[in-house]
């Protein structure tokens, strides 16, 4: 894979929580945007779609946050012209993302072949503009991982331990939502894997650990409290880590 568009970070003597993936433009939170901005959690989200797209720069803008985009493999049935403007608003905001993504493959959905192309062209683009990729892969992680030409973050990864060893060991990253909070196989995961190949996300307002309410990005905490549980490790230690991790994949400190 090729990695050279990675960079050496200096020292940084502030670490935050980090939700490396999230929806905070999702029209859920419409009448709670607001208070899902916490201080101490270092939030990226992820528009999809035009409308997405359109609102998570809107989310960028007012929150000072960080973004990336993409389209999402649900979307794979959309018009030509529509893959086209999402690839289009993407180039145009390419100073203001981190990645592209989220992108990629889902064995739920119809129209493998058409999935595969669309990944691929978001894939080029990423190339193009020399940014990683945060990856949709559920039930595609061996392809995706196949097919990935650059960085690739791994977004709430549920394939198998053996892949994802593999994938850390090629300098990806592989991120942990709050499906550890509930999920045994999440948790084997953890406790197998390199914490240096580790990432934390919340993916809200879905995969809320809490039945009837939203997943929210301060349920990250929750996920970092669980790896260092897991590990064995102090929680501001395991905060530290994923810290670093993270900024190092998207080459800058969050």
């Amino acid at each position: 894979m090729n990695m050279n568009n990675e960079i050496i970070l200096g020292s940084n003597e502030e670490f935050y929580y980090v939700d490396s993936h999230c929806h905070i433009e999702d029209k859920a939170f419409n009448k709670v945007r607001d208070s899902l901005i916490k201080d101490d959690v270092k939030i990226i989200t992820s528009g999809v779609g035009l409308g997405g797209i359109r609102n998570a720069l809107k989310c960028y803008e007012k929150y000072n946050i960080y973004l990336t985009l993409g389209f999402h493999p649900a979307d794979a049935k959309a018009k030509d012209e529509v893959v086209e403007e999402c690839y289009k608003l993407i180039k145009e905001n390419k100073d203001k993302i981190l990645a592209v993504g989220e992108i990629g493959m889902d064995i739920k959905r119809e129209n493998y072949e058409r999935q595969r192309e669309i990944f691929l062209k978001f894939q080029d683009l990423a190339l193009e503009i020399n940014k990683p990729i945060v990856v949709h892969a559920r039930g595609f992680e061996e392809e995706i991982f196949k097919l990935s030409k650059t960085k690739t973050m791994f977004h709430c990864y549920s394939g198998d331990i053996s892949l994802a060893k593999e994938i850390g060991e090629s300098g990806n990253l592989i991120s942990i939502s709050t499906l550890l909070l509930f999920s045994k196989h999440h948790e084997e995961l953890v406790s197998k894997l390199d914490i240096d190949y580790l990432s934390t996300e919340t993916d809200s307002p879905y995969l809320s650990p809490f039945k009837g309410e939203k997943n929210k990005p301060e349920n990250v905490k929750l996920v970092v409290k669980k790896i260092a549980e897991i590990k064995e490790m102090d929680v501001e230690e395991v905060k530290s880590i994923i810290y670093k991790n993270t900024s190092k994949f998207f080459n800058r400190w969050l």
